[in-house]
């Protein structure tokens, strides 16, 4: 690693907590999840925060279905693609959408950007589509060069959204000297060389490139963790405007009560005004990303998901007095099942204690844990 990019990412960056397993991340919040579990008596009782998202958006949601909670207008154009279908119809529909290239694709059930896809032609969206083995979305593309997640809390009685923190994204990107390539400058940072295997794949012709003395090159222009990005507190961005925008946005998402908003705009201003684009909303299980900014130590961050996770509780209270019920615990393990195809060990755990498998299918699972508020899919552009 050469000097620049230790005084960008300290001379240990591998030693960051934003490269530790999720387990040492969450340690001090697994106790006090386990305490409220208890008082709850029920271990899925976070299940229930957002009751328009199946099972609170804990693993497994539709993102179809979460798009068409959220107020028109607030999201690209959106269409979901389901499998089995003939190329000629997909295409048809997506000419009377009025998509432009580029496009974005990926899964309609999909975590920390796994299977997201920026699609630069027709040629290749059928492939993308023709090979698919899930149901997929595809979504105009943001213009929009800066991305933010903005976490979330809203008062099931009083209505009363509070914005809990911010993070900024920087996605992985290049300076070019005017010698290496791209491969060669991302080897440069520990951050970088975790990436090259991966974009090898899929973006070796960038990966050739020299780019000119100075010149800046967005190697990964999708705003995941996993794909590079770097996440960091932009707490200071708040404004009054921001505040007013997420609460109206949140106020007009019916079930949706604690989690986070990943949105672009074109500009900070933009952004700090109020003006954006919604990329996705997450429930449950979302993360505050500012706490892997590499500026935090993992003491900040253990500080930070307490801080959030001490809203769950209460909300899950809350909601459950007025009759949303959290996911039981047979159905949880029985939808863990489907949906992660655990090894013959943690299988035969699960139906140990989950007990003789029902007839029905994943999709009874799904209806009893869940949405209260009747969202239906997107079946179309919206």
């Amino acid at each position: 690693m050469d000097r620049s990019a230790r005084i960008v990412e300290g001379r240990f960056p591998q030693w960051n907590h934003e490269y530790w397993p999720w387990y040492l991340i969450y340690l001090p919040v697994l106790p006090l999840l386990v305490w409220h579990a208890i008082r709850a008596r029920s271990i899925a009782f976070f299940t229930n925060v957002d009751p328009g998202i199946d099972m609170g958006g804990f693993f497994g949601e539709r993102k179809s279905e979460i798009y068409a909670l959220l107020p028109k207008g607030s999201y690209p154009t959106t269409l979901l693609v389901e499998t089995g279908r003939f190329w000629n119809d997909i295409e048809q529909e997506i000419a009377d959408t009025g998509f432009r290239f580029p496009l974005i694709v990926k899964p309609d059930v999909g975590e920390r950007g796994q299977g997201v896809t920026r699609v630069r032609d027709r040629a290749a969206l059928q492939l993308v589509l023709v090979n698919a083995k899930e149901a997929l979305l595809i979504q105009a593309l943001i213009p929009g060069q800066h991305e933010f997640g903005v976490m979330f809390a809203k008062d099931p009685e009083t209505d009363e959204v509070e914005l809990l923190s911010i993070t900024g994204k920087r996605f992985l990107a290049v300076e070019g000297d005017g010698i290496a390539s791209v491969e060669a400058l991302l080897g440069r940072s520990y951050r970088g060389a975790r990436q090259i295997e991966r974009l090898r794949v899929y973006k070796a012709d960038v990966l050739a490139v020299v780019p000119a003395n100075g010149e800046r090159v967005v190697v990964e222009p999708i705003g995941n963790h996993c794909r590079g990005t770097t996440f960091l507190d932009a707490s200071a961005l708040r404004t009054t405007a921001l505040e007013r925008s997420i609460s109206d946005l949140i106020r007009a998402t019916n079930g949706v009560y604690y989690g986070r908003v990943d949105v672009r705009a074109d500009s900070i201003e933009a952004f700090q005004a109020g003006s954006y684009s919604v990329v996705e909303l997450n429930g449950v299980s979302s993360e505050p990303g500012h706490i892997y900014d590499p500026a935090m130590s993992i003491f900040e961050c253990w500080s930070e998901l307490l801080r959030h996770t001490r809203y769950i509780p209460r909300i899950s209270h809350q909601l459950r007095s007025r009759g949303h019920q959290p996911v039981p615990l047979k159905v949880l393990l029985e939808r863990c099942e489907e949906h992660f195809d655990p090894t013959p060990f943690w299988r035969w755990v699960i139906r140990t204690i989950a007990g003789p498998r029902r007839a029905q299918g994943l999709q009874e699972h799904r209806q009893l844990s869940g949405t209260s508020f009747g969202a239906d899919p997107v079946q179309g552009a919206r």
